[in-house]
């Protein structure tokens, strides 16, 4: 009877826990399954969103690379479609700021200008990983400097807002200053950039120097200061250094 009485004890005493405690469980264990599989529901909808901007961007590449790279009207209105779906639906994923800095080297193609610095603002304010960012700003100080802002492309070339230059960049954007500062008629500045870049170089970017070196072989190393320029100049054919070319291929 003893024993019979001590089981009945245990039990009520069961029931009473479950009673103060079996809401709180309960509740944990619903919020713990809600998390788990609203989890899961992100990580599947994250791969479908990066798969679609992949087939999106592939989809792409194909317009802009049709014809060795002279695509006619019709892919170049197809290319123009998918980047503004990129940047519109999938802003936040790599393939839309890769597809806003082929947009804007197109632009330069065209010599639309105007058209290539709204590809590249959208791509700076847009884009995460850090190498497109600062690839972008470098672009985007080239391409104000060819509209003749020389001012606006240093400015633009100096802005830190994305961080100190990491140092496989330090060469490239002094090598830009030159270049905008050489268009400004500041020779004597541009040399000293130049040499900056020289400096800066790092091993893996060998193939620079070379470019370096007829940049400087132009400028006397006396050269006499001229006035800046003022205003916008001629637009040259093509304002993007071999450097820059071999930039956008390591980042991509």
């Amino acid at each position: 009877m003893a024993d019979h009485l001590t089981e009945q004890e245990q039990i009520e005493s069961i029931k009473r826990w479950w009673a103060d405690n079996g809401r709180g469980i309960i509740t944990g264990i619903v919020l713990a399954l809600a998390g788990y599989f609203g989890y899961q529901w992100w990580q599947t909808d994250q791969r479908t969103q990066a798969e679609n901007a992949s087939n999106l961007y592939q989809t792409f590449v194909e317009a802009v690379t049709a014809n060795g790279g002279q695509p006619n009207d019709k892919q170049l209105t197809t290319a123009k479609s998918l980047a503004k779906q990129l940047k519109e639906e999938y802003g936040k994923h790599i393939y839309a700021s890769q597809a806003a800095l082929r947009m804007a080297a197109l632009n330069v193609k065209e010599n639309n200008l105007e058209a290539a610095a709204e590809q590249l603002q959208w791509a700076l304010d847009n884009v995460e990983q850090d190498a497109l960012k600062f690839l972008a700003q470098r672009r985007l100080a080239a391409v104000i400097a060819a509209r003749g802002q020389y001012k606006e492309a240093l400015t633009v070339l100096n802005n830190t807002a994305s961080g100190p230059i990491p140092s496989a960049f330090a060469a490239l954007f002094a090598e830009t200053r030159g270049d905008i500062l050489l268009q400004q008629g500041d020779k004597n500045a541009a040399r000293n950039a130049y040499v900056q870049a020289k400096a800066q170089l790092l091993p893996e970017q060998a193939n620079i120097s070379q470019l370096l070196d007829m940049k400087l072989s132009s400028i006397p190393e006396q050269a006499v200061e001229t006035t800046p320029k003022q205003g916008p100049q001629q637009v040259p054919k093509k304002i993007e250094t071999n450097a820059q070319s071999e930039q956008e291929s390591n980042a991509q």
